[in-house]
């Protein structure tokens, strides 16, 4: 038990305050997906990587939902047989160990499965249920958790046909681990953005393995390609307004194993001039890596503020120093020493006509340059990193949102 509490240091030290609720609610709380206009707006920008929105809470659940996609060179088809035998995960899921089998009934299929991260392991029980689909109208498959260590819940599973060889994936997920055990009660003083995070990472993990297993069944190899310099991405911010007002938007684009960039697009609700101050604070960027963290401006210049930051936790506390570069337009924070030395992280501002402000961010950076058991984990499975890393993006935002907002 002391094993799986100090493994969840990590992901605790998300956290922000909860409030009650009861967790069947993410179990019967609708999970919304993309529709047809927003898989158009999202598909250039697929290419090299999923997409994730982390929802805003709603009157359904306090736990909000996330939901990814991802470009698949796979036939529809071929994507939808890997997702409905859950039989096979342990083949090519990372860290899914175990998968049994205990009933299966018309399009249903009720199965135990375990996990397996670092020094511990989780397990529960899930009942899936398939509907009919096929190559030209798509896929669909639901899971909902039962019980375990995870919790209760639900995910979707859509596979959308993008011609013959080529599927869009999307997974949309809501786990509420409230009650689940003796860890899970645990975490659930620390609130929403450890559930958050967890969902992000596991479906993350879920999304990446399907499409290895899918293209290696479609006989698909990957390219290996030069590393690209770290560049502002470009995106419509009018057309994608409606998306996030819904949610914080995150990109991560992959080389191989190597995160290339990671961006995020998330509206502030205040205007430039309430937005531009957080974003210029070297102290507050400090607070913002993660809930609980902190930060002491140690050198201040005409154009650049270096500041000491930490994340006090035992066993997983991390700590270093960094340089903001407050620019008139794009802030840059770069690593200098200790945990996330070689990172980069820009950030830009939007302002819209009535007045909102959205921030848009790209970075990257190297979790392994971590606590060491955050980096075995990282090391050891290389999706569990690029999860973290997309939820680490949201909560840099909500942070920041909250302290404009506070």
């Amino acid at each position: 038990m002391r094993a799986r509490t100090l493994a969840f240091a990590l992901v605790a030290s998300f956290a922000v305050t909860a409030s009650a609720q009861d967790p069947s609610d993410a179990a019967d709380a609708p999970l919304r997906t993309f529709n047809a206009a927003e898989r158009s707006l999202l598909r250039p920008h697929l290419e090299r990587g999923p997409a994730l929105l982390a929802h805003f809470y709603d009157a359904h659940s306090d736990i909000s939902s996330i939901v990814l996609a991802g470009l698949v060179d796979a036939p529809a088809d071929t994507v939808a047989q890997v997702i409905a035998d859950p039989a096979a995960y342990p083949r090519f899921m990372p860290a899914m160990d175990d998968v049994d089998i205990t009933t299966r009934e018309g399009r249903q299929t009720a199965y135990d499965w375990s996990w397996r991260l670092a020094v511990f392991r989780l397990s529960g029980q899930n009942v899936m249920t398939t509907y009919p689909g096929n190559a030209r109208r798509g896929h669909r498959i639901d899971v909902r958790a039962i019980g375990g260590d995870l919790g209760q819940g639900r995910m979707v599973w859509r596979v959308h046909p993008e011609g013959e060889n080529r599927s869009m994936v999307v997974l949309a997920i809501r786990l509420d681990m409230r009650g689940a055990n003796y860890v899970a009660d645990r975490l659930s003083s620390g609130g929403r953005s450890v559930f958050r995070s967890i969902n992000t990472i596991l479906g993350t993990v879920m999304l990446l393995g399907t499409e290895r297993e899918a293209e290696r069944r479609a006989g698909h190899v990957e390219q290996a390609r030069r590393a690209a310099p770290l560049a502002r991405p470009q995106y419509d911010m009018m057309a994608l307004t409606r998306l996030i007002g819904q949610g914080d938007l995150v990109f991560l684009e992959r080389n191989g194993d190597a995160i290339e960039r990671v961006s995020v697009v998330a509206r502030m609700g205040a205007n430039r001039a309430q937005v531009r101050p957080m974003m210029t604070d070297p102290e507050q960027f400090g607070q913002s890596l993660v809930h609980g963290s902190r930060a002491r401006i140690v050198e201040r210049t005409d154009d650049h503020v270096d500041f000491d930051w930490e994340i006090p936790l035992p066993l997983v506390g991390v700590s270093g120093q960094m340089r903001l570069h407050p620019g008139d337009d794009v802030v840059h924070v770069e690593g200098r020493s200790g945990a996330l030395r070689s990172g980069d992280w820009y950030y830009d501002s939007h302002s819209y006509e009535w007045g909102d402000t959205a921030i848009v961010g790209w970075a990257r950076f190297d979790l392994r340059e971590t606590a060491r058991l955050v980096r075995n984990l990282v090391e050891e499975q290389p999706d569990i990193g690029h999860g973290l890393a997309m939820a680490t993006q949201v909560m840099v935002v909500r942070s920041l949102r909250n302290q404009i907002h506070r």
